[in-house]
């Protein structure tokens, strides 16, 4: 899980674009770093090849004119403090010279094919001793061998490049300075993240500030445009259906006491009830659209105390409810809207939760899981459930698990779309899924804190 969440903290521009041009920052300094160091070495080696290989053909010249077993006397007068000679008693092995190979270029161009130099490092035995120190080996006319040691310049080929600190310091200022840049381009993208994510909770809220680049100015001033819009159309909506509902009371009044003095109580109380029932619709619709829950202030709620209370008052209507689990600590929610919440999913579970073959009441399961960012309730009941195509067309305004219209079956079919509102208002989600044993689970979802 740890892996997964890391993955996900790398998908963002912020992290990607940063390793981009980190990455590319790198490979120019590696590749800047390898041609200094190509020219480094060209210039050194032009600039000693020259003194050095007079003095090995020098002393090639008088050896070759030394009887051998004069020749080691000679090379006691012959060495320096910067050259010393030496005559192996065999022929050593030599390797190729690596990163000497331009001052060996040249050294063979100065003394001749035949004489078959070969120009090294230090032995590995004493390079850690003296890294500054390297081998030339060619042979004289009669097949002899010669090495001299060089102690090479201060700043020769051999010694690692003093600009590699600069460029390590270079590195780290371009990568500090990138990731400041990066921080400050994507920072408005994440206000307009924060602000739509808050939009869909509260369309009463602060506008996005205008500032920033062009182009951000231009995105905030689009997104504050299309927040008054919508703010704009759901307000004039609801003003709508405000003053049709009120306009609906004067004749449903009126209806109701003509029914009253209908002389057949049978059609009576069927008058009184369709009558009811569009009072309960039309209260039930404006609930839905007007919102109550947004203009309430998030406080610090006992989940587990408004649980039980929801769970007493549906046993003192006859509904068996059982709360498994508790919150560890208090919930940042909305009181009211919570509670609205939980109530109808409570009362859609009590409802349609009851199996063909119960005589009892409803037998309605709460589950309460607690984690460190998500508070989540299941609650089970055990009904005929509903065809998996169906589940989340139930969220709909007005759709019923039961197709009838009938009031004793259910309600006018916005239980379940209210909670998911206010769930969503609060930074969750209510969903539905079958039980595996028979019945419906609806799961809502809380963040541990709301905006």
């Amino acid at each position: 899980m740890s892996k997964f969440h890391n993955l996900k903290r790398f998908d963002s521009i912020y992290l990607r674009v940063t390793a981009v041009l980190l990455l590319a920052l790198l490979a120019a300094q590696w590749v800047s770093e390898r041609l200094y160091q190509e020219e480094r070495e060209r210039v050194v080696s032009h600039l000693i090849a020259g003194p050095l290989g007079q003095r090995l053909s020098q002393v090639a010249h008088k050896l070759e004119d030394t009887p051998a077993a004069d020749r080691s006397e000679l090379l006691q007068v012959l060495n320096s403090p910067r050259i010393t000679f030496t005559l192996p008693a065999s022929p050593s092995a030599v390797t190729e010279p690596g990163p000497l190979h331009h001052l060996q270029d040249r050294l063979r161009e100065t003394l001749g094919a035949g004489r078959h130099v070969m120009v090294t490092g230090a032995p590995s035995a004493e390079r850690e001793r003296f890294p500054t120190l390297m081998q030339i080996s060619m042979t004289l006319s009669d097949g002899q061998q010669v090495v001299a040691t060089h102690h090479a310049l201060e700043d020769g080929v051999l010694t690692p490049s003093r600009h590699l600190p600069l460029l390590t310091g270079y590195f780290i200022a371009i990568a500090v300075i990138t990731l400041l840049a990066m921080r400050w381009a994507v920072r408005p993208l994440q206000r307009l993240a924060q602000a739509a994510d808050a939009l869909g909770r509260d369309l009463s809220g602060a506008p996005l500030a205008e500032t920033g680049p062009r182009e951000v100015r231009q995105a905030a001033r689009a997104f504050n445009t299309m927040q008054n819009r919508l703010a704009s159309y759901l307000n004039d909506r609801l003003r709508i259906l405000a003053a049709v509902s009120h306009d609906l009371k004067t004749p449903i009044t009126r209806l109701k006491l003509r029914s009253e003095m209908l002389p057949d109580g049978i059609q009576r109380e069927k008058f009184l009830h369709d009558l009811d029932d569009m009072e309960t619709m039309i209260a039930a619709t404006l609930d839905f659209l007007r919102g109550e829950s947004r203009q309430e202030s998030g406080v610090l709620l006992d989940v587990n105390a408004l649980l039980s209370t929801l769970c007493d008052d549906m046993q003192a209507m006859g509904s068996e409810i059982t709360l498994n689990g508790h919150a560890s600590r208090p919930l940042l929610a909305r009181p009211q809207a919570l509670k609205r919440c939980l109530a109808n999913l409570l009362d859609n579970a009590v409802r349609y939760g009851v199996s063909a073959d119960s005589h009892a009441g409803s037998n309605v399961q709460i589950s309460l899981e607690d984690g460190p960012e998500i508070l989540t309730l299941h609650i089970d009941d055990h009904g005929p459930g509903i065809p998996e195509a169906e589940l989340e067309q139930m969220f709909e305004p007005f759709r019923r698990g039961e197709t009838s219209r009938n009031r004793s079956t259910g309600g006018a079919g916005l239980g379940l779309a209210i909670a998911r509102n206010l769930a969503r208002a609060h930074g969750g989600n209510v969903t539905l899924r079958n039980r595996p044993g028979g019945g419906l689970r609806a799961t809502l979802t809380l963040p541990r804190g709301i905006n």
